[in-house]
C-alpha cells in the first residue's frame, strides 16, 4: 500500500518539476497511445480486445445503487468518460457528457464492444448477483488502470450502501482533482528516437485447434492458496510468474510433441510465450492509460526436448535479462517509431484499417505461441476487506493463440484463469496437471 501511495506522490512531483509538461499533457489529453490505436483498429467480433475484472461482494449488488456510484465516481476518471471518434489520420478520444449505464451480464464474458459507434463507451459496467464487473476494451487502458477504476467504483458503491470507511487508502474519490500524470502518454515520454531496434523474432508455433463461432468464449479457472504457491516457487528459486510461465511452456511442448508424432505439424518453429509486464515500477509513471511491455521466454524444439527444470532455468534467466529499463525503453521506442513513421502517419485512417489486422497478426501474435499475464496481488482498504470477498480477472480473447491465461491474487486466493475461443482445452489440463504434480493443490472450475 505504501508503495502505491509513493507512486501517486511521484507523479505529482514530476508535474511540479516540469510545469511545461502540464501543457503537453493537456494538449494530448485524449490522444490515443500507440497500443490504443492498434486495438481500436483491430477490434471486431472475432478479436474483441475486451478483458474483464470482477469484484465479488458479501451481499447482492443493487443495480440502482451501483448506477449512483458510477454517477459519483466517473468525474474522477475524466480520461475514461470518453467515446471514440475518427479523424482523417487516426482515431481519438472525445469527452462525453453522458454517463455509462449499468447493465446486466451477457451469456459469455468479454464480448465485443462496438467502440466505433457514436456514444458507445469503450467499457461496460455490469451488476450480476453479488458481483460488480467491468469489461474494458484494451484501446482505453491496461489492467493497472482498469483495476484502479474497479476498486474505486466498488469503494464508492459500498460507501453508498452504508459501509463505514475510515481509511480509503489509494482509492480515487469523487471530487478529487486528477493528477496531470494520470493523463500522460508515457510511451512518448520515454521514447528515444535514435535507439537501435531489437532483434526480430521468428514466427512461433501455434495451436492448430478449431475456433468456435464468434462470441463463444470458454473459461477454465484454477484457484490455489497464494502462500502455498509462493512457497512452491521460492523452493525452486524463482518467482511465481516464472513458475507459471514454465508450466505453460511445458504444456505447449507436450502438445507440440504429440502433434509432431501424428504428422499434423511440419517444421520446427520455436515455442514462445508473451508475458505482459506493468512497467510503471521500472519506468516511473502515474498514467491511467496503456503502459505495459512484455518479455518473451521460450524454447527451441530444434535443440531437442526440454525438461521442466531446463525450461524453468531458461525462463528465469531470460526474464531477469530482459526486465530492465534499457530493454524496456528499446521495446517502447520501436513501437513509437512505427506510430511516428512519416509514411504510416500520413496514410488516411480508412487505409490503415485495411492492413491493421494483418500487421497485428504478422508482427504481433504470430511471434508468440501463447500469453500469460500476472497482475499480482490486488488489495482493498482494511475497512472493505470483509465486504469484498474476491477480485478476479479474465484475459481478452486471443484467436491466434487459441487460449490465454490471466493470473491475479486477492488475499490468499490465487486465480489462474484460461479464456479460449477454441473448442479444445487440453493445454489447460496439462498446465494444471503439471502444477498438481509439483504438489500444488488446485481447485478447477469450468464455465461457459
Amino acid at each position: 500500500m505504501e508503495e502505491e501511495k509513493k507512486k501517486i506522490t511521484l507523479g505529482k512531483e514530476m508535474s511540479e518539476k516540469h510545469p511545461k509538461e502540464k501543457d503537453l499533457l493537456k494538449s494530448e489529453e485524449y490522444r490515443m497511445d500507440i497500443a490504443g490505436k492498434l486495438f481500436s483498429l483491430i477490434s471486431s467480433p472475432r478479436i474483441p480486445c475486451v478483458y474483464r475484472f470482477l469484484a465479488r461482494l458479501k451481499r447482492k449488488v443493487s443495480k440502482a445503487k451501483l448506477q449512483e456510484a458510477v454517477n459519483n465516481i466517473i468525474s474522477r476518471f475524466p480520461y475514461y468518460q470518453v467515446t471514440m471518434r475518427s479523424g482523417f489520420f487516426w482515431t481519438y478520444w472525445e469527452t462525453s457528457k453522458k454517463i455509462p449505464q449499468v447493465r446486466s451480464d451477457t451469456e459469455y464474458p468479454c464480448q465485443y464492444i462496438p467502440i466505433k459507434k457514436k456514444e458507445v463507451f469503450p467499457y461496460r459496467i455490469i451488476a450480476h448477483e453479488n458481483c460488480i464487473i467491468t469489461e474494458f476494451n484494451h484501446s482505453l487502458t491496461d489492467g493497472a488502470g482498469a483495476v484502479q477504476f474497479l476498486r474505486s467504483l466498488v469503494g464508492e458503491y459500498l460507501h453508498l450502501q452504508g459501509v463505514k470507511i475510515n481509511d480509503w487508502g489509494n482509492l480515487f474519490r469523487p471530487g478529487e482533482v486528477p493528477d496531470p500524470g494520470e493523463y500522460e502518454y508515457s510511451h512518448r515520454k520515454y521514447f528515444q528516437r535514435h535507439i537501435p531496434l531489437r532483434q526480430k523474432f521468428m514466427k512461433a508455433f501455434h495451436l492448430p485447434y478449431q475456433l468456435e463461432k464468434k462470441g463463444i468464449f470458454h473459461t477454465v479457472e484454477g484457484t490455489a492458496s497464494v502462500q502455498e504457491s509462493l512457497q512452491l516457487s521460492r523452493s525452486m528459486g524463482v518467482t511465481l510468474t516464472e513458475l507459471l510461465a514454465t508450466a505453460y511452456l511445458d504444456a505447449l511442448q507436450e502438445i507440440w510433441k504429440n502433434l509432431r508424432k501424428k504428422g499434423r505439424i511440419k517444421g520446427k518453429r520455436p515455442i514462445r510465450l508473451m508475458v505482459p509486464i506493468n512497467i510503471r515500477n521500472i519506468l516511473p509513471s502515474n498514467t491511467m492509460r496503456n503502459f505495459s511491455a512484455y518479455v518473451a521466454p521460450g524454447i527451441d524444439p530444434r535443440l531437442g526436448d526440454f525438461s521442466f527444470d531446463e525450461i524453468l532455468e531458461q525462463v528465469h534467466h531470460y526474464k531477469n535479462l530482459e526486465l530492465n529499463d534499457k530493454f524496456i525503453i528499446q521495446q517502447i521506442s520501436k513501437n513509437v517509431k512505427i506510430e511516428l513513421h512519416p509514411f504510416l502517419h500520413g496514410l488516411p485512417l480508412f487505409i490503415k484499417k485495411w492492413f491493421s489486422k494483418p500487421i497485428y497478426k504478422h508482427f504481433g501474435e504470430a511471434m508468440f505461441s501463447g500469453i500469460l499475464t500476472n497482475l499480482g496481488p490486488i488489495t482493498m482498504p482494511n475497512d472493505l476487506r470483509e465486504e469484498v470477498i474476491d477480485i478476479d480477472l479474465l484475459l481478452m480473447s486471443h484467436p491466434h493463440f487459441r487460449t490465454g491465461c490471466a493470473v491475479i491474487s486477492y488475499q490468499d486466493t490465487l486465480h489462474m484463469n484460461f479464456g479460449r475461443p477454441a473448442k479444445k482445452a487440453n493445454l489447460e489440463e496439462l498446465f494444471f496437471s503439471k502444477l498438481q504434480e509439483l504438489g500444488l493443490e488446485i481447485q478447477i472450475t469450468r464455465s461457459h
